[in-house]
């Protein structure tokens, strides 16, 4: 339930969207205490990717971080732990996490050894309540709440900490006004999530060809789709893959 727990909120800047190969160059969350409706701790990274990275220009005017920037950062490996203990005992809040964050998070967790399942979480998704409502981005999403913009609240859009901020504001006065419940979290890349389909509330596949599909409606007429989503040539993430396979039928 709702307050029974801090709520730990937070974004992702990455080098990209390939969330199986990219990596995290600032993480940030904060605590929030729901009961007393205020930030408790907060927490603020960037990180330093390993390997020959790059930051496509895309990816630079969606952030603004330079590699340049990066070269005296700490690696991932070196925070690993101190952002797994800072979600220990929580719920997650995000904006968009359930389709991003989350994944490339677990993505780099699991490079380093430490095994981070977010569907152990209640997971709140402001994203996912404003676009059933709406549809609309997190800058216009907080205007709507508040009558002004990011900027002129002194929030920076597509930093991290700033929009975990407004994420934050956006969440407490979402439940105040149409309080809504953790979403189900099946995959951690959300290729399959629960959706009404043929009457009933099932998984369905979230992208693809057969987006909008239940899973075992799926399996009943295409195993050969059900044989490339669990295999090497299919980038969907390990969770995916591990709960694709009991739908194939051998």
């Amino acid at each position: 339930m709702l307050g029974d727990k801090q709520l730990v909120i937070y974004d992702l800047e990455t080098t990209g969207l390939d969330k199986s190969k990219d990596q995290i160059i600032q993480f940030a969350a904060v605590k929030y205490d729901w009961n007393k409706k205020k930030i408790v701790d907060s927490k603020n990274l960037y990180i330093q990717p390993i390997g020959n990275y790059s930051i496509p220009i895309g990816a630079y005017m969606v952030h603004g971080i330079t590699c340049k920037f990066l070269k005296d950062k700490p690696h991932f490996k070196d925070v690993a732990q101190s952002i797994y203990d800072f979600f220990n005992g929580c719920d997650v809040v995000t904006y968009n996490g359930c389709s991003f964050d989350n994944t490339i998070l677990t993505e780099e967790f699991g490079r380093v050894g430490l095994k981070f399942d977010v569907r152990t979480f209640d997971n709140y998704d402001c994203f996912y309540e404003e676009k059933r409502i709406n549809g609309n981005r997190l800058g216009d999403t907080f205007k709507r709440y508040y009558g002004r913009t990011m900027d002129e609240a002194g929030l920076k859009a597509h930093d991290a900490l700033s929009d975990v901020k407004a994420t934050a504001a956006i969440f407490v006065k979402q439940q105040e006004q149409h309080p809504y419940e953790p979403e189900q979290i099946i995959t951690v890349d959300n290729v399959v999530a629960m959706q009404e389909f043929n009457g009933s509330v099932v998984p369905c596949f979230q992208l693809g060809k057969y987006r909008g599909l239940g899973v075992e409606f799926v399996a009943g007429f295409d195993q050969g789709y059900i044989a490339w989503a669990i295999g090497d040539k299919s980038k969907f993430a390990p969770s995916t893959k591990e709960y694709l396979k009991k739908f194939l039928k051998v």
